[in-house]
C-alpha cells in the first residue's frame, strides 16, 4: 500500500510540474531513429530480454547513466549529466518525456534538500532491448529511483523509460531518453492487461 501511494503521489507531482512549465520543445530536429513514441502495442514490438552477454553490456551503460543522472539531481547541477551525455541537452520534449532530466533536477530541488539517491533499473521487471542495428539499441527499463531528503524521508518512485544507446568507441553510450508520461504509462498498463 505504501509503495502504491508513493508511486501515485510521484506521478501526480511529476504531471503537475510538467503542466506548469513553459513548453520549449525542439522536436522538429529529432532523428527518425529516435522518433518512437510510447502509445501502442506496435511500439513494443521487437523488445525482448537480452542474452546474458548483451544484458551485461547494456546494464552497465544504463547504470552509468543513472549514476550521473541521480548525482546531477542530488548536486543540483544538470551539467554533471550533460558532461557525459551532451546529446541529452538537445531535442527536449516535455509533453513526450524526451530528454527531460533537467526538469527532474529543477523540480526535485525546489522543495527538498536531497542527500543521496538509490536506483534499481530492474526493480519492477527485467530490462528489454530492441536492436535497431549493430550500433544502435533501445533499452526499456522499468525501475525505481529513491532520493533521501535531509529530513531522512524519501522522495521518488517508479519510472518507465526507453534509453537509446549508440556504440561509440567500443562503448555503449546514452544519446536520448524517453520517459513514459502519465498518459503513456496508463496506456501501457492497459495494454499489459
Amino acid at each position: 500500500m505504501k509503495n502504491f501511494l508513493l508511486r501515485s503521489i510521484m506521478i501526480v507531482i511529476f504531471v503537475s510540474l510538467i503542466g506548469c512549465q513553459q513548453n520549449t520543445t525542439q522536436t522538429e530536429n529529432l532523428n527518425t531513429k529516435a522518433e518512437a513514441k510510447v502509445e501502442t502495442k506496435a511500439d513494443m514490438v521487437g523488445f525482448v530480454e537480452p542474452e546474458p552477454s548483451d544484458w551485461v553490456k547494456y546494464t552497465k551503460s544504463v547504470r552509468e547513466y543513472m549514476y550521473y543522472r541521480t548525482k546531477a539531481v542530488v548536486n543540483k547541477d544538470i551539467n554533471i549529466l550533460w558532461e557525459h551525455y551532451p546529446e541529452l541537452k538537445d531535442n527536449t520534449d516535455r509533453k513526450q518525456g524526451v530528454n527531460i532530466e533537467k526538469d527532474e533536477v529543477e523540480s526535485l530541488n525546489q522543495d527538498f534538500d536531497l542527500l543521496d539517491a538509490n536506483y534499481n533499473i530492474e526493480s519492477y521487471e527485467p530490462m528489454k532491448v530492441k536492436t535497431i542495428n549493430d550500433n544502435e539499441v533501445v533499452v526499456l527499463i522499468h525501475g525505481s529511483i529513491i532520493y533521501l531528503r535531509n529530513d531522512f524521508d524519501e522522495s521518488g518512485g517508479e519510472y518507465l523509460m526507453k534509453v537509446f544507446l549508440e556504440l561509440k568507441n567500443n562503448h555503449w553510450t546514452v544519446v536520448r531518453t524517453d520517459e513514459y508520461t502519465l498518459p503513456e504509462y496508463k496506456e501501457w498498463l492497459k495494454e499489459k492487461e
